[in-house]
C-alpha cells in the first residue's frame, strides 16, 4: 500500500497536468452551480447594485466572448514562456533539475487558473438567450469577469514566478531545502527494531547465502522505492533473513538480483511475488528514498557551471556552500543500520544502505575533477570540507573527509600559477587541523 500511494503521489500529483486538470474539473462545477442559482434567485434584487454588471444578452455574450479569447491568447503565451525555460534550464543546469519545474506548484496553478476561467466562461456563455425566454446569467457573468481579473494578477504573479525560480542561487537553494527537508526520508532512523550485538552471531556464513533462493527483478528500470517496513513484516510473518541487493537508485534488469531469502525451503511463488512486489522501478530515479539523486542535481549544476562552454565558477561556489550545508545535515544523523531485527530480535533483514563515505563521493569526485584547475574552486572546496567536520560524530565519516581534502591538495597541482597552489596548500593544512581538532573535541565529549 506504503509503494502504491507514492507511486500515485509521483504519477499524478507531482505531475504537470494534475492541479490544471483538477481546477478545470472544478470550474465546470461552479459554472454549473452558479448557473443554477441564477435560475433560481433571478435578477432582481442586483437591480440597486450599481458596481454589478447588469448588461443584456449581447453584452453579456461580448464580455464572455472577450474573456474566453483572451485567455486563451495568454494560454499560448504561458506554454510558450514555460517550454522556453524548460529548455534553457535544461541546457543550462542539466536535465535532472527539470522535475522541479514541472512539479512546481506555482507554474501549475498559473495554467489551472487560466485553463479555469476559459472553461467557465464557455460554461455561462451557452447558456445566455436573448430570442424567446430570454436569460443572463448576471451572477455568473460576474463572477466570470472576477475570474478574469484574478487571471491577470496571476499572470503577473507567474512572470515573477518564472524570473526567480531560473536564477541559478534560487534553483540551488531550492534543491539544497529540499533535500535538508527529505531527511528523515532519506535516512529514516525508525526502521524495524534496532541491531544489537547479538545481530552478528545471527549472520549466516557465506556458504548459506550460496544456498539462498534468489529473487529475481521482473522488469528493467531504476530502483525508485524500497519498503523497508513491509519488508520487515514478511520477514518476520513467513520466519525468513532477507538480504537485500539493491537500494533505491540502482539500475537492475530482468537478470539482476533484487534479494537474498533463507532459508530456501520457506519460499514460494506468493511470498516471493510479495517480496518482488516491494520494491518499485522506473525508467528514471526519483528523489522519494535517492539521496544520491538528490545530491547528483547540485553536482550537475556545478559541472555545467564549470564547464568551458559556460564557465560560471560563482554558480559552482553556491552549489559547494549547499552540497556542505547537505553533508552537515546527513552526519548529524543517525543513519540507518544495515541488520534489521525484529520485535523478538531475530536479524530479519540486512539492508543496502549509503553510508556517509559514499555521500561525499558523490558529492566532491566530480566538482573536484571539473574545478582542478581553478584555485576559487579547490579553496572553496576545503573550506566546506572545514566547515563540515563541526558536525562530524563517526569517524568513518571523519576519514572519508580527509581523504577528499588529500584528494583535492593533490588535484590542486594542474592548478598553473605557483602562489595559487601553495594558497590551497595552506588551505589544506588548516582543513586537516580543523578535521584533527574535531577528533579531539569529540573524544573529550565522549
Amino acid at each position: 500500500m506504503k509503494l502504491q500511494l507514492i507511486n500515485i503521489r509521483d504519477a499524478v500529483v507531482d505531475t504537470f497536468w494534475f492541479l490544471p486538470a483538477l481546477m478545470a474539473l472544478l470550474a465546470a462545477g461552479a459554472a454549473l452551480a452558479t448557473i443554477a442559482i441564477d435560475s433560481a434567485v433571478g435578477d432582481a434584487w442586483l437591480r440597486d447594485t450599481s458596481w454589478v454588471w447588469l448588461g443584456g444578452p449581447e453584452g453579456a455574450r461580448s464580455v464572455l466572448s472577450v474573456i474566453a479569447g483572451s485567455i486563451m491568447t495568454v494560454v499560448s503565451i504561458v506554454f510558450s514562456l514555460t517550454v522556453t525555460t524548460l529548455a534553457q534550464t535544461s541546457s543550462h543546469y542539466g536535465p535532472r533539475v527539470l522535475r522541479n519545474f514541472t512539479a512546481d506548484r506555482g507554474v501549475q496553478f498559473t495554467l489551472g487558473t487560466f485553463i479555469a476561467t476559459f472553461i467557465y466562461c464557455l460554461m455561462v456563455l451557452r447558456t445566455v438567450r436573448s430570442i424567446e425566454n430570454s436569460f443572463v446569467p448576471y451572477i455568473s457573468v460576474n463572477i466570470g469577469m472576477l475570474l478574469a481579473l484574478v487571471s491577470m494578477a496571476v499572470l503577473i504573479y507567474f512572470i515573477h514566478h518564472i524570473s526567480q525560480n531560473i536564477q541559478a542561487e534560487n534553483l540551488i537553494a531550492n534543491v539544497g531545502e529540499q533535500f535538508l527537508e527529505s531527511l528523515p526520508v532519506l535516512f529514516p532512523e525508525g526502521i524495524g527494531r534496532p541491531s544489537d550485538n547479538t545481530c552478528s552471531e545471527q549472520l549466516p556464513d557465506d556458504s548459506q547465502w550460496q544456498a539462498a533462493y534468489i529473487v529475481l527483478s521482473a522488469a528493467t528500470g531504476y530502483v525508485q522505492v524500497v519498503d523497508d517496513e513491509q519488508l520487515i513484516q514478511l520477514a518476520t510473518q513467513h520466519d525468513l533473513m532477507l538480504q537485500l541487493a539493491r537500494r533505491p537508485g540502482d539500475f537492475v534488469t530482468t537478470t539482476s538480483t533484487l534479494l537474498r531469502v533463507l532459508p530456501r525451503a520457506h519460499i514460494n511463488p506468493d511470498i516471493e511475488l510479495q517480496l518482488r512486489d516491494c520494491f518499485s522501478l522506473g525508467v528514471h530515479c526519483t528523489p522519494h528514498q535517492d539521496a544520491k539523486y538528490m545530491m547528483q542535481q547540485m553536482v550537475e549544476i556545478a559541472a555545467h557551471a564549470l564547464s568551458t562552454g559556460i564557465n560560471e565558477p560563482f554558480t559552482a561556489l553556491a552549489c559547494i556552500d549547499w552540497i556542505g550545508a547537505s553533508l552537515c545535515g546527513v552526519a548529524r544523523r543517525e543513519l540507518p543500520k544495515a541488520l534489521r531485527q525484529d520485535e523478538h530480535g531475530r536479524l530479519r533483514v540486512i539492508a543496502c544502505t549509503l553510508d556517509f563515505e559514499e555521500l561525499t563521493d558523490t558529492a566532491f569526485d566530480q566538482i573536484r575533477l571539473y574545478g582542478a584547475r581553478n584555485p576559487d574552486v579547490m579553496l572553496h572546496l576545503l573550506k566546506t570540507i572545514g566547515d563540515i567536520a563541526s558536525d562530524v560524530r563517526r569517524d568513518s565519516d571523519r576519514n572519508a573527509l580527509v581523504r577528499h581534502a588529500q584528494l583535492v591538495g593533490e588535484d590542486a597541482s594542474q592548478i598553473v600559477n605557483l602562489t595559487d597552489r601553495r594558497r590551497v596548500a595552506d588551505r589544506l593544512q588548516e582543513t586537516l587541523m580543523t578535521l584533527v581538532q574535531s577528533l579531539r573535541n569529540e573524544h573529550e565529549i565522549t
